[in-house]
């Protein structure tokens, strides 16, 4: 949830200090002899690239991954002391003033390979290899060969070989074993040409948590250590994880007492639909809030009833009060709890017809955390 807002803007996300903690033990002992390298990306998925960052380093962790050059730096400028990998994002031209500041790119071509070459120093570098998610990375039938032609290039140094293959279900995670097993075998044939880099990686949070075979010695952990499950029941349990993010609040700044009819927006985007009081809290499109999707309604907490959602604009969202003791400044919690009721992450997600993690991400770097 990292900082973004004025001020005094009534706006805010609760997050659970021992979360953390708690999800690094679970990793941790899933990985058993593995090593973990911990994902910060997409601004620590939402909670802040540099709280979380040492946060980990905190607690143990020595290896952050992330794709944003501008978090990498931030992490560097704050004087957190760990090593720092780079997802690919950037063209091989920024590959030099990346290693310039002490973090190690990711090559998946010939171009990016050559751009580290030229640098006239030693250079780690770890290779990305598409093992069939199809997205970024050296295609796996042609790995083998890259690699090889990497390794012999002047002041390289592969340092390690990764992939990755998310799944959700038992359909995605028997087709992930399958594809994990031709990426074994191309470490083994890499092995053969004496190719052999002190860190490989093919799981991440869905194969962590699913205990898939693996001949890697190093794991990649993110969506497990913000609480974040990505596999259904019939895969794993999920249930120990424990959510950092645990309230999304706001106060009301306006109640109004609207007669009957007297609404003259009553067929337009903000209708109050004739409700005889309504409410205003500071949060709308620009802080990541959404209109419910199609057909389905959304509903806040307000003194430990349920608020229905009447609009969301640029800047604000009103509720029908209707029946509802509340005052200017009284607490409207968006997720978390209020007298007995609760609203979780999940309903948000639901409501707005998305998944969990894009609702979460949603309020990145736009909500302040308490």
């Amino acid at each position: 949830m990292a900082t973004a807002n004025m001020p005094g803007r009534p706006i805010w996300a609760e997050i659970d200090d021992g979360a953390l903690a708690h999800n690094l033990t679970l990793a941790r002992r899933l990985a058993g002899s593995r090593r973990l390298i911990a994902s910060v990306k997409a601004n620590g998925y939402g909670h802040g690239a540099v709280p979380m960052a040492r946060a980990l380093v905190g607690l143990g962790v020595d290896t952050l991954w992330t794709g944003s050059i501008a978090e990498a730096l931030a992490i560097r400028a704050a004087g957190i002391p760990a090593r720092i990998l780079m997802f690919g994002g950037y063209l091989p031209a920024e590959i030099p003033a990346l290693l310039r500041n002490g973090l190690t790119p990711t090559i998946y071509d010939r171009e990016g390979a050559e751009a580290a070459s030229a640098t006239g120093a030693p250079a780690a570098v770890y290779v990305k290899v598409d093992a069939g998610l199809g997205r970024l990375g050296v295609p796996l039938a042609d790995a083998e060969g890259l690699i090889a032609n990497i390794a012999a290039l002047p002041n390289i140094v592969i340092e390690g070989i990764y992939s990755h293959l998310p799944f959700g279900d038992a359909a995605g995670r028997d087709l992930s074993r399958q594809r994990s097993g031709a990426f074994a075998a191309l470490l083994q044939r890499l092995a053969d040409r004496g190719i052999r880099p002190p860190v490989t990686q093919v799981w991440a949070s869905s194969g962590l948590l699913a205990g898939m075979p693996d001949v890697c010695n190093a794991v990649c952990v993110g969506h497990l250590l913000y609480g974040l499950s990505t596999v259904s029941a019939d895969v794993a349990d999920a249930s120990g994880l424990r959510p950092l993010l645990t309230a999304l609040k706001s106060r009301l700044i306006h109640v109004a007492h609207r007669a009957a009819g007297g609404d003259a927006a009553a067929f337009g985007p903000y209708a109050t639909r004739n409700a005889r009081v309504t409410g205003v809290i500071p949060l709308g499109l620009g802080d990541g809030m959404r209109n419910a999707a199609a057909g389905r309604s959304m509903s806040l907490l307000v003194g430990g009833k349920r608020a229905p959602v009447l609009g969301v604009s640029l800047e604000h969202t009103t509720l029908d009060l209707t029946g509802i003791d509340a005052r200017v400044g009284d607490e409207v919690v968006i997720v978390g709890r209020s007298d007995g009721l609760a609203t979780s992450l999940d309903d948000l997600a639901r409501w707005f017809g998305c998944s969990t993690l894009e609702a979460l991400m949603t309020f990145s770097g736009r909500v302040m955390a308490r």
